[in-house]
């Protein structure tokens, strides 16, 4: 019996009994209820709470806490041992898996027959616990590193983010007066704003030798910024993993999509004339004319050449048959025009290098699909050497010798698709594809990976790169290296797939606050943020549709469906989030 000791250092006066909790895992073990699932079960039927020996219902963030700090290793692998065993008594003596679990409020099917109850309803019934349970598990992920006597604890603050992300005035102080009237205790502006910029302020950086070394500087201090919120972030998505990665309808690996958004900003880089010294340096545009740059231009901010101006970032999110969440976040950098000598720019490769990092911190992915905009030889190297997974890349339109290439190409006359092999070599500053058959001489110190070009119909114009009589195509390439013409066709239709990310960009964009500040911790968490509000409202619509499952007959898929709609708009998702602040008492309701 040595495994059944508690991890606990210390034993608060509120700290659950181990051994109820003990009990309450077995409950959660033998039922194959995941934890929010468990939670609301025993706040629901109280006969539970007297069974395991506990005084009130723990939170699902308790629960998982106490499962990842005070079980040990060893303990956790008894406990699922002695549950497999409880189980399959109970499968012996006749019990089904829904006899196993305590009875609840929830009707059976039976009932539902009698007495039918709306499914929404039903959504409306269980959407405030779903959400209250991804709110207290994400919450604690972002630390301020704030005192804890402080009188507006961090809660506070991302509760306040999100009535921010409600507001078309968010950011402003004349928003925050109007978000104050409701509380007990006024947040003020500077509060919060001291608070996120905390949260992105890095402890003191220590600078090497490689800091300085060669063309390098030292770390820029955007690039500071984001690796200390990225962390933060990945630890809130990996608890909403915890309660997605649990459901059948979850596989790994997964297919991935990376992308680019832009958070459009209106004020010019450029000095107005009467603000102009005369010796300010110049940008001269191609038609002749010329711009003065202001001196404090925010540097994350891209665009010019007939592109918005705004702060940019690269996001990698789960597509597919699984639940879109967003598992990383990239800033983008790019040497803007107006920044003269001072611009730098940081490649797609290393972008998208990092955010696979982050990525495949999570989850395990075996296929990538990207914009036209990764559409590089370096992009398709690091996927393929850096963290050998497949990918599947658009090529653009001006890619070289595509539309001289196409006649060329051997295929059943019968097929519309066409296939061609061959090699990627990044040969210095060179890089450059090699037909296999080909007999151009190329060092073996520069090859990196075998492709496939496939020609595919193009599905509208704007996918045009070459034709030929009678076909219009449109070209991707992959290093899977078993695509043949009949497959080509279908495994490019999965790229269609990666519109979930644009559909997320379209859902995500209404809820980055409109902010004044040119901070770029005030900038970058707020676009981080309001990615996980998506996952959150996400994860909710997991849960919901996990549950009515289960209870609706008529609701649910096979493992060939596609993924189910979304049972709670997002809409309705912030809505009841905020009324379950008020709920909570830091907010008093208005009258």
């Amino acid at each position: 019996m040595s495994e059944l000791h508690d991890e606990y250092d210390i034993t608060m006066r509120d700290s659950f009994d181990f051994e109820a909790m003990i009990r309450l895992y077995l409950f959660k073990e033998v039922t194959k209820m995941d934890q929010s699932e468990v939670t609301a079960r025993v706040r629901n039927w109280e006969l539970l709470q007297h069974r395991f020996g506990i005084d009130r219902a723990p939170t699902q963030q308790t629960l998982s806490y106490t499962i990842r700090r005070r079980f040990s290793y060893n303990l956790r692998a008894l406990l699922s041992d002695i549950s497999d065993g409880i189980r399959e008594a109970g499968l012996q003596q006749g019990h089904t898996g829904k006899d196993l679990k305590s009875p609840d409020q929830n009707p059976s099917p039976d009932e539902i027959e009698e007495t039918p109850t709306p499914l929404h309803h039903y959504v409306d019934d269980h959407a405030p616990d779903i959400i209250t349970s991804a709110l207290n598990d994400v919450y604690p992920a972002f630390d301020t590193g704030r005192r804890h006597n402080v009188v507006h604890e961090d809660r506070t603050v991302w509760e306040h983010q999100i009535l921010m992300s409600l507001s078309d005035r968010a950011g402003t102080r004349s928003a925050f007066r109007t978000f104050n009237k409701f509380r007990t205790r006024p947040l003020h502006h500077d509060t919060h704003v001291r608070a996120v910029k905390k949260l992105g302020t890095p402890s003191p950086y220590q600078y090497t030798f490689d800091d300085y070394s060669g063309e390098h500087r030292p770390t820029p201090n955007w690039r500071q910024v984001a690796d200390t919120i990225q962390p933060q972030f990945s630890n809130a998505v990996e608890n909403v993993l915890d309660h997605v990665q649990v459901a059948d309808e979850f596989t790994e690996p997964v297919v991935a999509a990376i992308d680019t958004i832009r958070v459009p900003v209106s004020v010019t880089p450029y000095k107005g004339e009467a603000d102009v010294e005369p010796d300010d340096p110049k940008v001269v545009f191609d038609n002749g004319g010329s711009r003065v740059p202001k001196d404090n231009y925010p540097e994350m901010i891209n665009g010019g050449d007939n592109k918005p101006y705004g702060y940019e970032y690269a996001t990698l999110t789960i597509v597919g048959r699984n639940d879109p969440i967003v598992l990383a976040v990239e800033p983008v950098r790019h040497d803007s025009r107006w920044e003269l000598e001072s611009g730098m720019s940081v490649s797609w490769a290393e972008t998208v290098d990092r955010l696979m990092q982050q990525a495949t911190e999570l989850v395990d992915i075996h296929l990538v699909m990207a914009d036209r905009a990764f559409d590089t030889h370096e992009v398709a190297h690091v996927l393929d050497q850096y963290h050998d997974v497949n990918y599947l890349l658009p090529k653009t339109k001006n890619s070289k010798n595509l539309k001289q290439e196409v006649d060329v190409v051997k295929y059943d006359p019968s097929l519309k698709s066409r296939v061609r092999p061959a090699s990627l070599y990044l040969d210095g500053n060179r890089t450059r594809y090699v037909e296999t058959e080909s007999d151009d001489t190329v060092g073996e110190n520069d090859y990196s990976h075998d492709v496939n070009f496939m020609y595919v119909p193009a599905d509208s114009d704007d996918w045009v790169i070459t034709e030929t009589e009678d076909v219009e195509y449109t070209v991707f390439v992959t290093n899977r290296d078993d695509v043949s013409p009949m497959d080509a066709l279908g495994f490019t239709d999965r790229y269609s797939k990666r519109w979930d990310i644009e559909i997320e960009y379209k859902m995500i964009q209404p809820l980055i606050p409109s902010i004044a500040s040119k901070d770029y911790r005030m900038r970058y968490f707020s676009f981080v943020f309001s990615c996980l509000l998506y996952n959150l409202w996400r994860l909710t619509n997991h849960s919901l549709k996990r549950l009515a499952s289960e209870v609706f007959d008529e609701y649910g898929r096979s493992k060939f469906d596609e993924r189910l709609d979304p049972l709670l708009p997002m809409p309705d998702f912030l809505a009841s989030a905020l009324v379950l602040m008020f709920r909570d008492g830091e907010i008093d309701p208005p009258d």
